[in-house]
């Protein structure tokens, strides 16, 4: 892992948006990727790596990313949480507001807009 490089956790349960998130973030330099497929991945995968931000799926298996994205926001106040879905956009936002987070991102709209949002976001 190299320091200089935003660690970014993929916390989704398809392994197909696992990676092509990876490889969308690794075209840029900016990027080191890490993922994982569960919850329980995820707080074991951020104790490790500690990401600057983890990229949380809305629809994992067991628990909705709506209540396990303030619990990793909590435990990792250091990580911006943003929450991912196939919902419309407007729908997210809003879910996003009611969970008490500040970002999201349609999955529609990865490949344009998500290398963009994760400068905007932790840009100093």
């Amino acid at each position: 892992m190299t320091s200089d490089k935003l660690q970014v956790l993929v916390v989704d349960d398809s392994d197909i948006v696992r990676r092509a998130i990876r490889t969308l973030l690794q075209e840029s330099e900016q990027f080191s990727v890490h993922d994982c497929e569960s919850a329980d991945g995820a707080f074991e995968k951020a104790r490790k790596v500690k990401p600057q931000v983890i990229l949380l799926d809305m629809s994992l298996p067991g628990v909705p990313g709506t209540a396990l994205g303030p619990q990793l926001r909590d435990e990792f106040p250091e990580a911006k949480v943003v929450l991912m879905s196939a919902q419309d956009g407007t729908v997210l936002a809003k879910l996003t507001e009611l969970a008490g987070l500040r970002w999201s991102i349609p999955k529609s709209e990865l490949s344009a807009e998500l290398v963009p949002l994760l400068e905007k976001i932790t840009s100093n």
